[in-house]
């Protein structure tokens, strides 16, 4: 069929030029091939960009990779081959983000944490200076100096008897029309005991891992108040195949390296675009509570970086320095306590395990 078309192509164009009246017989020639020669790269790349926009596969390919586009992960994207795992994930998990159904929340946020202004979902958000003053480089190094001694008392003292469950009794601000983000659902526990105990109107949970996800699902199916997403948050979209540890993968981590073999899959997106995506310029949350084994740095690091942090009125965190696979840990954590004191004030801390953090003006 292409060629065909193209000796159409071919006469058409030699008939034309022959028929020149005047035209100098050699200079007839050249002509004609050039003409020939452009008219067959015109046809060649029209017909068959036609013939890839008409396919299904090529299409969806091109979709799925194209980052301007959607936030699909295709196979080549992920950079990891599709798997059966213990965790019982789909070909659709491993192509999708997760993120995909994600839409802001901003209508069902009660009035008095919602924005007036019309044009909230384009507000500006002026990014902080990433640079340390001298005054807070001096108190990240006494820090970074003093962090095992720090990490001993604050993880003795909130494993100590009932202590740790500060993390759901803190949070005595919480009522009907707040907003809460919980980053790290896993077994649901800290989930649970916060909406039965506050009843916040809007919970909000990710949980990366397929087989904590299908569990929270169950446990909640019946509270239209809790939403929940199966992806977590981290820098970049990226997915991972991660060892499942603890009892029934509460201690997965993308940062504790997979030497097992009984491994599953963990997606993760950026940070600053779920928020956005979520509609977080328009609304503030009243707590954000992330618990993730060693994305919290990113995610806590990302939401500096970008501004929205001031969106938060209640930041609380759990730590976990001592991951093996986790980059720099020690100097990451207190440049975030720095930077973190800008705009929020410290209202509990177990230095290094848990601790909340409520903005300064409130």
């Amino acid at each position: 069929m292409v060629p065909q078309l193209i000796g159409i192509k071919y006469r058409a164009t030699k008939s034309a030029i022959l028929n020149m009246s005047g035209m100098n017989h050699r200079y007839a020639q050249w002509a004609l091939v050039l003409a020939f020669g452009v008219a067959t790269a015109l046809f060649l790349t029209h017909y068959y960009n036609g013939v890839n926009s008409f396919n299904p596969k090529t299409s969806s390919e091109r979709f799925l990779n194209d980052p301007g586009l959607s936030q699909q992960h295709s196979a080549q994207n992920t950079k990891i081959k599709f798997k059966s795992t213990k965790c019982g994930e789909t070909y659709e998990d491993f192509v999708m983000a997760g993120n995909e159904g994600v839409k802001p929340l901003t209508e069902r946020v009660a009035a008095k944490f919602r924005s007036m202004d019309m044009s909230c979902a384009n507000r500006y958000f002026p990014k902080p200076n990433p640079q340390l003053t001298q005054e807070e480089t001096k108190r990240k190094q006494a820090c970074v100096n003093t962090w095992a001694a720090d990490h001993r008392k604050g993880s003795g003292a909130f494993w100590a008897g009932n202590t740790q469950y500060v993390r759901h009794t803190h949070h005595t601000y919480l009522n009907s029309e707040s907003v809460v983000f919980d980053i790290g659902g896993n077994k649901g526990e800290d989930a649970d005991a916060m909406i039965k105990k506050f009843h916040p109107g809007i919970y909000l949970i990710l949980e990366p891992i397929k087989t904590l996800y299908s569990n929270l699902v169950k446990i909640f199916k019946n509270d239209r108040k809790v939403l929940l997403y199966n992806f977590g948050l981290a820098r970049k979209n990226e997915h991972f195949y991660v060892n499942v540890l603890g009892h029934g993968g509460d201690a997965t981590s993308v940062f504790a390296g997979n030497n097992n073999g009984r491994s599953c899959l963990l997606r993760v997106v950026n940070t600053t675009h779920f928020f956005l995506q979520i509609g977080i310029p328009c609304y503030e949350v009243d707590l954000i509570t992330v618990n993730c084994e060693g994305c919290e740095f990113e995610t806590m690091e990302e939401l500096i970086a970008s501004g929205m942090i001031s969106q938060f009125r209640h930041v609380q965190f759990a730590t976990h320095p001592t991951l093996k696979h986790l980059h720099n840990a020690l100097e990451r954590y207190c440049e975030i306590q720095e930077k973190l004191k800008r705009t929020h004030t410290i209202s509990y801390q177990y230095k290094w395990c848990w601790e909340s953090w409520i903005r300064k003006d409130l």
